[in-house]
């Protein structure tokens, strides 16, 4: 489950700049939401869940609700959205794939059992240098803050994802009996509708459009997010995360195939061996954090604990 996940959220990136660009923020978000949830909760009740469990979690978990479906959604769309350049995309793109390495750090904080080892602060700083690399250059050429907010944007989106991550996995001896993707696609594709009716900002969509609206409902968004929901029920996060390690590497290469097949390319060649050597480094940092973290644990999975 978690591999699968991890295989079509690679394409996350990707679909949010090919349709976003196309219909705008809001309107991708009202429909992606909307078509995601419906599925997601199609899949639920195909499984045996009730229609309560999916739609009335108990209230501590619309703190992982709020914080890895609304709050990271639109930090995350937003980021990759208001970005003006290939290398900026990439750039915050790798920004947000911070969360691996941040889900172990906030996985010792908070699961019993998790411990700090030498090895995750080296994890952690290689994964700020392959952040740095890719977009380093850029912000400290530009320096404006239409040029830093993006990536703000997406570190946020990293911290936000990655505290749901070591949430769930605390809780997921109760929280597994619950659906928390389901209601959170649903309010964001809610928000995000008045949102766009209200600005008036609503328009026809083409077939490519549409195509690239139902890949990213049918795809990331509904079968990603619950695969990998349905994993942390039954895996621990440092275990699953060593398989995102390859989500960096992923993503920019389905980014860079983006740019040259369906947006003009202006970066050089170059520049997208320099981007794709970043995403190399916060992937294996990722790894290391998550060998680190399952290095010196007392006998006994500690996230079965609590």
């Amino acid at each position: 489950m978690g591999a699968g996940a991890i295989l079509l959220w690679s394409l996350s990136s990707a679909c949010i700049v090919f349709t976003g660009r196309q219909l705008g923020l809001w309107q991708f978000l009202t429909l992606t939401g909307l078509i995601g949830s419906l599925l997601q909760i199609a899949g639920y009740l195909c499984m045996g869940r009730s229609l309560r469990s999916i739609l009335r979690p108990p209230p501590r978990l619309w703190i992982a609700i709020a914080l890895g479906f609304i709050i990271y959604q639109f930090l995350f769309a937003t980021a990759l959205m208001t970005s003006t350049t290939e290398t900026q995309v990439v750039g915050v793109s790798l920004m947000n794939y911070l969360w691996p390495s941040l889900t172990v750090l906030f996985t010792t904080w908070l699961v019993p059992g998790e411990r700090m080892h030498r090895r995750l602060g080296i994890s952690l700083a290689l994964s700020l240098a392959g952040v740095l690399l890719a977009s380093g250059r850029e912000v400290a050429w530009s320096g404006t803050s239409a040029s830093i907010w993006p990536y703000a944007l997406g570190g946020m989106a990293a911290i936000a994802w990655a505290a749901y991550c070591a949430l769930t996995s605390r809780w997921r001896l109760w929280a597994r009996d619950f659906a928390a993707a389901p209601l959170g696609f649903l309010i964001v594709s809610a928000v995000a509708a008045t949102v766009c009716l209200w600005n008036r900002e609503w328009q026809p969509m083409s077939s490519r459009a549409w195509a690239g609206v139902l890949v990213t409902s049918i795809g990331p968004w509904a079968s990603g997010y619950m695969l990998w929901e349905l994993a942390l029920h039954r895996a621990p996060a440092t275990t699953l995360g060593l398989l995102a390690s390859a989500i960096p590497v992923l993503s920019t290469l389905c980014l860079m195939g983006l740019f040259a097949l369906a947006f003009p390319v202006h970066e050089s060649g170059a520049r997208y061996a320099v981007l794709l050597l970043a995403s190399l480094m916060i992937g294996a940092a990722v790894a290391l954090g998550r060998s680190s973290a399952g290095a010196g644990k007392p006998s006994g999975d500690g996230l079965e604990q609590n």
